[in-house]
């Protein structure tokens, strides 16, 4: 075989390699994408919004913030369907948590206050955390958690 018959061999087998790298990557950004849809149906679901509105209006007379954020949009309003890729394969970003809805509260009251509501998955499927501390992915247990937040941030 000649060098230019092994570059070419070489040539076809690279093609087929990065047709299966294209449609494995394409299978995950759709399963991702996926489940980041289910996400964003759970919050509906569980209404934080709603109930972060109506602490709002009914303890702060309307006097805060409200933030969502979607972990995995980001400034430029792009989807970030696919991790980034590092030096030596590692994804740059490890730290940040771009599978999670953050949902935020905040007001001035002899200081800035907020309540920070977490919605997001893990390797263990999703997880509901009020200020950092993990409570059940329920309705109950959010609404309980959201009046203890509340009564911690104002030290009642």
């Amino acid at each position: 075989m000649t060098w230019q018959e092994t570059l070419q061999g070489l040539k076809d087998e690279l093609t087929n390699v990065r047709a299966q790298r294209q449609r494995k990557l394409d299978e995950e950004a759709a399963g991702l994408e996926k489940e980041r849809d289910e996400l964003s149906e759970r919050a509906q679901k569980l209404g934080i919004d709603e109930l972060l509105t109506e602490m709002n209006i009914t303890l702060l007379d309307g006097g805060g913030e409200i933030e969502t954020i979607f972990g995995w949009v980001s400034a430029g309003d792009e989807l970030e369907l696919e991790p980034g890729i590092g030096v030596n394969g590692e994804d740059p970003d490890a730290d940040e948590d771009t599978d999670v809805i953050t949902t935020i509260l905040s007001w001035e009251e002899g200081g800035d206050l907020e309540i920070a509501v977490d919605l997001g998955l893990s390797d263990d499927g999703i997880y509901l955390q009020i200020n950092e501390i993990e409570i059940r992915p329920e309705r109950g247990a959010l609404e309980q958690g959201l009046i203890e937040a509340f009564r911690d941030e104002l030290e009642l």
